[in-house]
């Protein structure tokens, strides 16, 4: 037949794949299939779309059948082409320095997927480089859990160049959602600057127009510090975040509601000076103390000095804040979270270390304890949040010595030398000298960076859900690029247990050309069935 034309037929129900197969391409089949083999040119594994040579009055059969959603011609025959949502030439910088010249050497390490040689802090500081990167998250919700920022910087606006307006979204959390002593206050320029800094940075890094990767997503943010102008929200915020989430409209550009993914870059942890700690219990040894810096970090635990004096930093799990996420996780909103900057080691439960402990002032703390939300577990013990250390800024790829490490990270991604938006401080925004730049590090600059490259997926899979997206994650990152010295406990740049994967961006449309609609996602199983901070930066 010499009017056949590559069709994508897209069915409604990945159930229906094996049969419909089998009616396409053998003689015959149910009312409305062609009664010929028809060829088939594309049968995608993970897709509910196949590509059938069919005539233009085929097609139009083939649509009455109950389980045939869309047949449509490619967009090749449509004359529909793809370009890079964004190509962007700049300076990829590793020194630490600020520029307004200066651009997030994430997004050139992840677009690229592999180390240039002696690219870093300590070698070459600076790469002219070109990324093309093409999806940018529009539609997706993104929601930065984190101090309040300025929705008028110009890192935050439609438009590369500050104009456009703001895609800073100011919800209203608290009406009329739930009930609750709260009256919500939108960003005003006052409150704890810190904090609102390292929110405003996260954003930047996240969707930034210049320095992110999401740069079409919708920004939201809501604050879970002590200094939250409306007040201290941590233990309640995820409640107005599903409910928000579960009542949103229907998006008339896509006929559904826009996919959520929060990123969390604060953590609970307990702070104790050295001399507090009477006891360790390192795999069912006790040790008595007193203790010496050299000490402690024999069994892992690295102390951190404040003003001359040393502290053990440990994560802390607040059950009802896990409970609410693994409740917004069946909600079907993905959680994205920073692993800690205390050199901590994360464990999974019941392995070796799960039930390692000190006693500080007669309290019995454990020291493996993953930390909320960062590190969270469902109460069936499988992983929730999806955790993020950080690599620093040096030519090895090594983990930055600050970041938790274990068998609990997710994945590993840029968080040292991190340039993007802040309120204040820093070097002045090129585009408008009333905003500003600054460089931050911290497990804090690392989650947003995988944050942000998940809202890209979610543009072209905006069903997925947070264990496809930890999926999703895993299967395109780069593994084995992380350096690890396997010295042992007492040296932070041991990964100890960690997976070895390194954050990496799939171009999921092609950069030229065409390009076909993914209607749904899945990846098969390997096996089985198919902080603030409370104060601290993360």
């Amino acid at each position: 037949m010499s009017d056949l034309k590559e069709y994508i037929v897209t069915l409604r129900n990945k159930d229906d794949l094996d049969a419909f197969y089998e009616d396409m391409e053998t003689p015959g089949g149910s009312l409305y299939i062609p009664d010929r083999a028809v060829e088939c040119v594309n049968r995608r594994e993970i897709s509910r779309n196949t590509h059938y040579m069919l005539s233009d009055a085929e097609a139009e059969e083939l649509k009455k059948d109950s389980r045939v959603m869309f047949a449509e011609l490619t967009p090749e025959q449509r004359g529909i082409v793809v370009r890079p949502s964004y190509t962007q030439t700049g300076n990829f910088n590793k020194s630490g320095a600020l520029s307004s010249a200066y651009r997030n050497w994430g997004l050139l390490r992840c677009v690229e997927g592999q180390q240039r040689a002696n690219w870093g802090s300590d070698g070459t500081q600076n790469i002219n480089a070109t990324i093309s990167v093409t999806t940018q998250g529009k539609n997706v919700d993104v929601v930065i859990v984190d101090g309040h920022f300025n929705p008028a910087h110009p890192e935050y606006a439609v438009n590369s160049d500050g104009t456009g307006g703001s895609r800073v979204i100011q919800q209203n959390w608290f009406a009329p959602l739930l009930t609750g002593p709260y009256v919500y206050t939108p960003y005003t320029g006052t409150g704890a600057e810190d904090d609102n800094n390292h929110g405003a940075h996260v954003a930047g890094t996240a969707c930034g127009n210049t320095q992110g990767w999401a740069r079409s997503a919708n920004i939201y943010n809501i604050n879970p510090y002590s200094t939250n102008p409306n007040g201290n929200i941590d233990t309640t915020l995820f409640d107005w975040v599903r409910v928000w989430h579960n009542t949103k409209p229907i998006n008339p550009a896509t006929g559904r509601r826009n996919p959520t993914i929060t990123n969390n870059s604060w953590g609970y942890s307990r702070f104790m000076t050295i001399g507090a700690i009477s006891e360790i219990n390192y795999r069912g040894t006790t040790v008595t103390g007193p203790f010496t810096v050299e000490q402690l970090a024999s069994y892992g635990l690295i102390t951190t000095n404040f003003s001359g004096t040393d502290y053990l930093i440990v994560p802390s799990r607040v059950a009802a804040v896990e409970q609410d996420i693994e409740d917004a996780i069946a909600d079907g909103i993905i959680m994205v979270g920073a692993a800690g900057n205390s050199s901590s080691t994360l464990g999974l439960p019941l392995d070796a270390d799960w039930d390692n402990y000190v006693i500080a002032l007669g309290n019995l703390i454990y020291t493996s304890d993953l930390g909320t939300p960062g590190g969270s577990i469902r109460d069936d013990l499988s992983l929730a949040t999806i955790c993020v250390g950080s690599i620093d800024n040096t030519t090895t790829d090594r983990k930055s010595d600050f970041s938790n490490r274990g068998a609990r990270i997710d994945i590993w991604a840029p968080g040292s030398g991190i340039q993007s938006s802040v309120n204040s401080g820093g070097i002045a925004d090129s585009r408008n000298a009333s905003y500003t730049q600054d460089v931050y590090s911290g497990t804090s600059m690392a989650s947003p960076q995988v944050c942000g490259v998940l809202a890209c997926a979610l543009e072209m899979y905006p069903t997925m859900n947070n264990d496809q997206a930890r999926s999703y994650l895993l299967a395109t990152a780069k593994q084995n690029q992380v350096f690890d010295n396997s010295n042992g406990l007492s040296d932070v740049y041991d990964l100890i247990n960690s997976p070895n994967r390194f954050l990496a961006h799939k171009q999921e449309r092609p950069v030229t050309g065409s390009v076909y609609p993914k209607t749904d996602y899945f990846i098969r199983p390997t096996s089985g069935q198919v902080y603030p901070r409370t104060r601290i930066r993360r």
